[in-house]
This record gives C-alpha cells, structure tokens and sequence, in this order.
C-alpha cells in the first residue's frame, strides 16, 4: 500500500509543533459556546459567564414549567372531581366525561334518594360549569380571531 503526496503532507500538517502548545479550558469553551447558543454574548471571564449561564438556565426552566402549567386547561369542576375522588388530567372534556361517568354511576349505587339527589345536584353542577367553560372559549377564540383579523387590516394585509 502507498502513500499518495498528498494524504502525507496532509498527516504531517496535524502533528504539533513543541512550542505552540497551549492549555485549553474545554469546560469554559463549552460554557461559551452555549451561551451564545442562547444569544448571550460572553464576557471573557470564566467565573461570570458561568454564573450568566446557570442562570440563563435556570429562567428557561422557569418560564417552561410555567408555559407547561399554563398549557394544563382550567377545570371548573376540579373541587367536584376532588370529592369523587377522580385525578385531574386538564382535559376539559375527557375530565367532563371522567366526572359524569362516575357521577352516573353515583346516582345508580346510591342507598337514599337524598343521596340520590346528592349527586344529581353534582352533576347538574358538573354540566352548568361545563357548559358555561365552553362558552367562554369559544368567545375567547372568536375575539382572537377578531384580533387577529384588525392586525392584518392595520398592516394592510387583508
């Protein structure tokens, strides 16, 4: 097997010379490189931008656990949901039928009527905080679009 001119010349530039070598802090280039992957610019010195970095980490967890938290829909009938023992998944409507299944099955098991009546009075609950939740976002949706609809007419792109 030979050598071309070319691969040797090349595997001679990667050799170091004796008297270039310097340190290299590996962990402070990592530091660098992700601040700027955060758009921040680094300092230059090691100790603050380690402390801009943990902290430009700790505020992008922050704001995704509360952008995770406000994802979860509100549920009007969680204390209900609480009461039948019933976990919470922020799913209006799967929660709605979670309720209204185990409400049903309340009223068909029930030993009094009171408490037969118990639980219709719960689910005549359920349904009316239910419907008006619904209600709610579909004005909420419609404003937005509205909302939407001015921007586009503002900027003269309609």
């Amino acid at each position: 097997m030979s050598i071309s001119p070319i691969s040797s010349s090349m595997m001679s530039m990667y050799v170091p010379s004796a008297g270039t070598t310097s340190a290299v802090d590996y962990e402070y280039e990592l530091i660098k490189q992700e601040l700027i992957a955060m758009g921040i610019v680094p300092s230059g010195d090691k100790n603050t931008d380690k402390a801009k970095l943990e902290t430009a980490k700790s505020v992008q967890e922050m704001m995704q656990s509360q952008s995770a938290s406000n994802s979860r829909q509100s549920i009007p009938f969680e204390d209900i949901m609480n009461t039948l023992n019933l976990s919470v998944t922020g799913d209006l409507d799967k929660d709605y039928e979670n309720t209204i299944d185990k409400l049903d099955y309340e009223i068909t098991m029930a030993y009094s009527d009171d408490e037969k009546e118990y639980y219709k009075a719960l689910k005549a609950d359920v349904e009316v905080q239910y419907n008006s939740s619904k209600q709610d976002s579909i004005s909420f949706s419609g404003a937005t679009q509205i909302a939407a609809l001015n921007k586009y007419m503002l900027l003269g792109i309609y």
